[in-house]
């Protein structure tokens, strides 16, 4: 009974996420062109700094927003080809606030990477939890690395843990289901081939 009330509470939420996404981008909007106004008129010294400030929060709140919404309202399906460059950058607000303000994720993205068969929703939820089971075990300002690669006919995502720090039971469950249609490397290196199989 719990699971099944469990299950239907993540679908409303999942189904209202890209109005609740509407109505958070029209604020951002209205918030962002505002105060790009009030930075044409406002004073150099303390005002501007405080201006300056006020812009860099609106822009982590609006993409740390964008990661949490995506990720909600993305159901598990069959893999699709999609970016792993973008899925990572649009997954990385969230997995920094995961990760809290005495840790960090660093992402490094290969060039002109193509696209591979992905799992969108898994590999979210992987990373998600390969991140909250780390950080107690993390020393404070450690961080934890995603780096993208290219490999002969292939593409790996490798992350890379502090000295000491083991991937979670759980998240490593997570991250062998990401890897569908791939393969899932110590280390941990999840690679997929960038031809259809």
């Amino acid at each position: 009974m719990a699971e099944d009330l469990t299950a239907q509470r993540h679908d409303r939420l999942r189904r209202i996420a890209p109005a609740v996404q509407h109505d958070i981008n029209n604020a951002m909007m209205v918030l962002a062109s505002n105060l790009e106004l009030l930075g044409r008129s406002v004073a150099d010294g303390a005002p501007r700094r405080q201006l300056d400030r006020c812009i860099e929060a609106s822009k982590r709140l609006d993409a740390t927003m964008r990661g949490f919404l995506d990720a909600a309202r993305r159901p598990v399906e069959e893999p699709t080809r999609a970016s792993l460059a973008q899925a990572l950058r649009q997954v990385l607000p969230l997995l920094a606030v995961a990760a809290g303000a005495r840790h960090g994720v660093d992402l490094t993205l290969a060039e002109g990477v193509p696209e591979v068969a992905l799992d969108r929703a898994r590999l979210d939820l992987a990373l998600l939890a390969l991140v909250q089971d780390a950080v107690p075990g993390l020393p404070q300002g450690a961080r934890i690395g995603l780096a993208v690669e290219k490999r002969a006919e292939a593409v790996s995502l490798a992350v890379t843990l502090p000295e000491g720090v083991a991937p979670s039971d759980r998240a490593m469950d997570l991250l062998a289901e990401a890897a569908r249609g791939g393969v899932l490397e110590a280390g941990p290196v999840l690679t997929w081939p960038t031809r259809p199989a």
